[in-house]
Parts: structure tokens; sequence; C-alpha cells
């Protein structure tokens, strides 16, 4: 579908969504504890629906109460029905579950859309390899099969954190003790210290020893009572559209969190946002931003974001340390250069960043966003601020993260008309 936004300002509240990032962990570890589980404030999207969709192939029982899920985990992993697992377009799924499932020692097929199996997971071949596991990739699929052992796993710093919580999922459940050990400097480390906050919850123990993580073999998962928190990721297209256009009211969400995405807060004090935290969330009201330069080596799922901040700023912003934004849904990098450029911004890509010279306003026009719903948000907001109406192409993709993005656009006084190709 097509969305058509005319410029205007947004202001009012909107209830940020619940974390997609805590709310995928907390599925796979109630889904390892035998047992009932209840997942407060859950909200299911595409991504969330893949990893739901993968836990029942296992058996666990998954009954989504609109705001809760309730999960039967099981004792033991089973794979039923057939060996092929659908993880659609979600990395999350796909990287998170593939140690796991190799603990029921059958052979498994992991299929998805185009995109999802073009992007990086050979790290996951050294590593089986390395103990035991034959993993072969083709255009259409991942086929791993063997048995996942106990031992010393190393994995580059520059590989996605989800490959180490994948690890730190399954290797309690193994009788022995394992390591990971982190071979350079290790990006998006948050995201890890939420996989490890999540097991904790569960009464499963990872320690953190320098560059290094041992897990203790022979631990199980107990069932838990899980409130997810409001997402930060998704916060931060609120919170720029209030610095940017209005005063908008982001409810249910404060500062505090392991989120790696509530850097974005500190991102809009740098760059001169006003903003008020309150009891039950953050105003962020129309600022004159300044230019600043921000390292999203830990935070690139804001990447986008930061840089439609940037393009309205006074001054030169450096979205600086990006690569990993090229391996999203999109190549991230080269998308949001294009969106902003397209939009008529004064922008610059090199290898790793993007440096940005803002303006009052940009020119508006169409929109290719790459079907990447990261892409369609930030463009949605950055078309608030543009001389003429802005048309967004494949703006469904916001379905994969945030379905309900443009109702809640709206309900700040968004204008967008959404229409059929």
């Amino acid at each position: 579908m097509n969305a058509l936004v005319t410029p205007g300002i947004l202001s009012g509240s909107v209830a940020v969504p619940p974390s997609k990032s805590q709310t995928h962990r907390a599925i796979i570890a109630a889904s390892l504890a035998r047992g009932k589980t209840v997942i407060h404030n859950a909200a299911v999207n595409d991504d969330i629906a893949a990893t739901i969709a993968a836990m029942e192939k296992i058996g666990v029982k998954i009954i989504n109460n609109g705001t809760q899920l309730i999960v039967t985990g099981v004792s033991r992993i089973l794979v039923s029905d057939d060996n092929f697992i659908d993880c659609n377009e979600s990395g999350s799924t796909l990287r998170f579950i593939i140690p796991m499932m190799s603990l029921s020692r059958e052979k498994i097929v992991y299929t998805g859309t185009p995109g999802l199996l073009k992007r990086p997971i050979a790290s996951y071949d050294a590593i089986c390899r390395q103990h035991g596991l034959n993993y072969q990739q083709t255009e259409k699929s991942i086929m791993v099969s063997g048995t996942l052992n106990p031992g010393v796993y190393e994995v580059p710093g520059s590989i996605s954190s989800q490959f180490v919580s994948g690890l730190m999922f399954a290797l309690p459940l193994l009788k022995e003790d394992s390591e990971i050990r982190v071979l350079e400097a290790l990006e998006s480390k948050g995201y890890i210290d939420l996989t490890i906050d999540m097991l904790r919850r569960f009464g499963v123990a990872v320690e953190e020893k320098g560059s290094s993580y041992f897990i203790r073999g022979n631990q199980s998962y107990a069932p838990a009572n899980i409130v997810i928190e409001n997402d930060h990721s998704q916060m931060a297209f609120f919170a720029a559209a209030g610095v940017l256009s209005g005063e908008v009211f982001c409810r249910t969400i404060g500062p505090a969190s392991l989120q790696p995405d509530r850097r974005i807060i500190d991102v809009i004090a740098a760059m001169k946002g006003d903003f008020e935290i309150r009891d039950g969330g953050i105003v962020f009201r129309k600022s004159e931003l300044q230019g600043a330069t921000v390292d999203v080596s830990q935070c690139p799922d804001i990447g986008p974001i930061i840089a439609v901040l940037g393009a309205f700023a006074k001054g030169v912003t450096v979205v600086e340390n990006a690569m990993r934004l090229k391996f999203k849904e999109s190549n991230r990098l080269q998308s949001t250069y294009d969106i902003l450029k397209n939009l008529g911004a004064d922008i610059e890509m090199t290898e790793t960043s993007l440096i940005i010279r803002g303006k009052p306003f940009l020119d508006g026009g169409l929109l290719d966003p790459a079907a990447d719903h990261r892409i369609v948000m930030s463009a949605a907001i950055a078309a608030t601020r543009c001389l003429k109406p802005v048309m967004i192409r494949h703006a469904e993709a916001v379905n994969k993260s945030y379905p309900t993005f443009f109702a809640d656009f709206k309900a700040v006084g968004g204008s967008v008309a959404v229409m059929e190709e």
C-alpha cells in the first residue's frame, strides 16, 4: 500500500507499544520453562507472530488475550508436525532459535522471505561446524542438523548480538558448562544485556567475565510473570515528531531501561531538544535543534530517525559507526540516505556514516523506503516538515514491528491517506 502524508504539526499523546525485543526474549524463555508463564503488556506484530509460530512447532501452547500472552512451556524440545520453520522476515526469530532447535537432534529447515535469507547469518555456519553441526544454506532455506554440544564458542564482536543471545538461550540446558568468547569489541552489547536480564527472570544465570560469558550447564527455566516494557525504539519516532513540529506526550514509558534505544533521549538532549519527564511518560516539544555527532554502533535501530532529526537541525549532524545499518531489512545506511536525499536534504554518505547539514524544511515527493518498516516510519516523520506532500510506497512494512503506527500518527494530528497500490 501507499501512504500519502501531508505536512503539518503533530501534537497530542500516544501510548508507546510494548518492546518487540523484550517480547521475543520472553516468549522463547517462557517456551523453555515447563509450566505456565503470563507475559503482560504484550503486542503481536509480524515479527512476534513468527516467534510464536516457531515455538508452537515444539509443542508450546500460546494463548493471545490481546494484552497478555499465556505460554505453557515444554520440558523437552521435539519438533512436531514437520521440520520446517518459517521465520517470515524476522531476523531475531531466525538467529535466536537455531541453537535452541539444535537441542532436538533433528534436521531443521528454516525458511523465510528472500530478504531475510540475504541478511548475514554465515556466522552460524562457522559456529555450527566448530561444534559438530551440519549447516547448509541456499537462497530459499537454511538446514541445520546434529546436536548442540557444550564447549567454548568464539564469536566476532562485529556480528549481530542475536547470535550470542541465541546461544545463551540454549547452552544452559546442556549438561556441561560452556563459554562464549567475544573476540573483539562487541557491537549492540545492550541487546545481550537484555537477554541476560530476561534469562535471570526465568531462573537462568549467565556470568559476564570481561569479554566472555560463562554459562553453567544443567540449568532449567522456571515459569514467571513478566511485564514487558514499552518500546524506546518505537517511541523514537514520536519523540522526533514532538521536537520537530509540536508537542507529543509519549505515554507509559520512562527513561530507565536496559533497552539500547533508550539513548534516543540522550541524543535529543545533545541536540538541544526540549523534553520533560513526567509520571507516566515523556513530553517532547518543538525545539531549535542543533547538529551533533552520534555514534550508533550500540543503537543501530534508531540511526534512521536520528538522521531525520539531523536533516532539520542547525549545523552538521554526523551519524557515525553505522556499519550495522547495512545489514537490516534493507541497507539502512543507503535507504536512509536515499529517502532524505530524495526529499531534498543536504546529506552525504560514507562507508560507515551519514553527514547531514540541516535545513528548516525539505521539499517532499515520492519515496520508496525499500519495504523497511523503520525507513517507512522515519519517512512519515520527515514528511511533517516538508513543503509538499510525501507519497510513501510499501507503507505496509510497518506491520513488521508497529502495526498501529499510522493510526497513532493520525491520533496526534498527522494527515495521512492510505491507499492500495
